[in-house]
C-alpha cells in the first residue's frame, strides 16, 4: 500500500514539472538551431545584443532571474542558457495554458517559441504565428496549433 502511493506521488510530481512550463530538450534543441542556426556569437540588433544560440537578450535573462554570474558569462555557457530559457519558460507560459470543459492542455514548441521570441503575451500575440508556423514546419514537435483540426503532427 505504501509503495504503490509513494509511486503514485513521485508520477504526480513529474506530470506536474513536465508540463508546466518546462520544455524539452528537443525543443530547445531545434529553438537554437532555428534562432541562430546553431552560432554562439553576440550580434547587435534593434537596439540590444541577441547572444547565445537562443539569441538571449539582456532584459530576457533580468526576467528569468539572472543565474549564473552575469549576462556574457551565462549566455556563453549553455547549460546556462538553457536554464535561463526554463526560468522564462516556467514564469511565463502559464499566461499561454489553454483550458476547455475542464481540461488543461499541455503547451506545444510552438507555443514556447513564440514566447521565446514574442516575450511573455507571445503565445498570443498575432505578431509571432508565423514564428509558430516555422517551429512546427522544422521542428514537428507537439500539435500544430494553426492546422484546421488542430491535431497532432
Amino acid at each position: 500500500m505504501h509503495l504503490s502511493v509513494a509511486v503514485l506521488v513521485c508520477l504526480s510530481v513529474t506530470f506536474v514539472t513536465q508540463t508546466h512550463g518546462v520544455i524539452s530538450n528537443a525543443c530547445l534543441d531545434c529553438l537554437g538551431r532555428i534562432v541562430s542556426g546553431g552560432g554562439n556569437g553576440c550580434s547587435w540588433v534593434g537596439g540590444s545584443y541577441l547572444c547565445n544560440k537562443y539569441a538571449i537578450t539582456e532584459p530576457y535573462y533580468i526576467d528569468c532571474g539572472k543565474p549564473g554570474t552575469d549576462y556574457k558569462s551565462c549566455v556563453a555557457n549553455d547549460s546556462c542558457a538553457r536554464g535561463c530559457i526554463q526560468k522564462y519558460m516556467s514564469r511565463y507560459s502559464s499566461r499561454c495554458f489553454l483550458f476547455s470543459f475542464g481540461y488543461q492542455f499541455p503547451l506545444s514548441c510552438q507555443d514556447y517559441g513564440r514566447i521565446h521570441t514574442g516575450g511573455p503575451n507571445g503565445c498570443r500575440s498575432p505578431s509571432t504565428e508565423s514564428y509558430g508556423v516555422r517551429v512546427y514546419d522544422y521542428c514537428g514537435l507537439g500539435p500544430d496549433p494553426y492546422a484546421e483540426d488542430g491535431g497532432p503532427v
